[in-house]
C-alpha cells in the first residue's frame, strides 16, 4: 500500500492524497471547484469490503454570484463576495458490502448485505428583502441589528429578530449591511441498506434478488428556511431537502430481480 499525491491542474491548493493498492487507486468523485483536500481508501477483509470517502474544504468556496443571483450593488461587486451557494464544508461517505459465510446449498449461499451512509454539512442561505424599488430587483439584503444564532428547528431555523429592513429615517432605503450567504442551512444525513441473493443456475447463468431500503432510518432531511425578511415564512422550514420519492426524502422500499448471463 502506498500514499500517492496527485496534482490537479498545477494549483498548489488543489491536491488529492489517495491510498493506492497494487490493483486499485481510489479517487474521491465530484471534486468541488474550490480549494479541497480529499482522502478515500478501501479496506478489504474476507467477505467484507468497505469504502470510506470524505471531503473537507480548506478555506471556502468563494463566489460573488451563484446560480444567476443578482448582486445587491452593481457598483460594488466585492460587497457580494461570500460563500458559494454550493459550499458544503464537510462531506463523509462510507459504503460496505458483506457476504454471509453460508455455502452449503443454493438456498443458503450467495446472500449479501450492503449499505451506504452519507453525512454532509449544510449549504448557505442568502437572506434578502422584498424591497425592489431601490434597484428594481428584490436582491436587497437586510441590516443586522443583533447576534445571528442558529436555533435549528423547522419552526425557527435562526433568530429572525437579528435582521431589519434597510430603511433609515424618512423611509430612505439603503443597501443592507448583511453579507451574502452568511447563514448556513440544514445538513444532510442518509443511510441506505440492501439485501442481495445470488443464485447460480448454470455455469453462465445467475439469478439475483435484491431488497433495497432507502433512508432506512426515515431521517428527516430539511430543505432551506425561508429567506425573505418580513414574510411569514422567514426562517421557517416548510419542505424537505428533496421532493417525496427522491433519494433521502423518506423511507422507501423496493424489490428487484434480474437474470445475469
Amino acid at each position: 500500500m502506498a500514499l500517492r499525491a496527485i496534482d490537479l491542474g498545477g494549483d498548489p491548493f488543489l491536491g488529492v492524497f489517495c491510498i493506492a493498492t497494487e490493483k486499485h487507486l481510489f479517487m474521491p468523485p465530484g471534486m468541488p471547484a474550490g480549494n479541497v483536500s480529499a482522502l478515500e481508501q478501501a479496506l478489504a477483509v474476507p467477505a467484507l469490503t468497505v469504502t470510506v470517502g470524505g471531503t473537507r474544504v480548506i478555506g471556502t468556496l468563494i463566489a460573488a454570484n451563484s446560480q444567476g443571483v443578482v448582486v445587491q450593488d452593481s457598483y460594488n461587486i466585492r460587497n457580494d463576495r461570500g460563500l458559494s451557494d454550493y459550499d458544503a464544508r464537510h462531506r463523509f461517505v462510507v459504503s460496505w458490502l458483506y457476504e454471509l459465510p453460508f455455502h452449503s446449498n443454493r438456498l443458503t449461499e450467495g446472500w449479501q448485505l450492503g449499505g451506504i451512509t452519507q453525512l454532509q454539512s449544510g449549504n448557505p442561505v442568502n437572506i434578502i428583502t422584498s424591497i425592489n424599488t431601490f434597484t428594481g430587483v428584490a436582491s436587497l439584503r437586510p441590516d443586522v441589528i443583533g447576534e445571528i444564532k442558529t436555533v435549528g428547528t423547522p419552526a425557527q431555523w435562526f433568530t429572525n429578530t437579528a435582521f431589519a429592513l434597510p430603511v433609515g429615517p424618512g423611509n430612505v432605503v439603503h443597501f443592507g449591511n448583511l453579507g451574502r450567504n452568511v447563514v448556513i442551512g440544514p445538513g444532510f444525513s442518509n443511510t441506505d441498506f440492501s439485501v442481495l441473493k445470488n443464485t447460480k443456475l448454470t455455469e453462465s447463468l445467475r439469478l439475483q434478488f435484491r431488497a433495497e431500503v432507502f433512508d432506512i432510518f426515515n431521517h428527516a432531511n430539511f430543505g432551506q428556511p425561508g429567506r425573505v425578511v418580513g414574510t411569514g415564512a422567514f426562517g421557517v422550514i416548510s419542505n424537505t431537502r428533496f421532493p417525496t420519492g427522491d433519494s433521502g426524502s423518506s423511507r422507501q422500499i423496493q424489490f428487484a430481480m434480474k437474470l445475469i448471463f
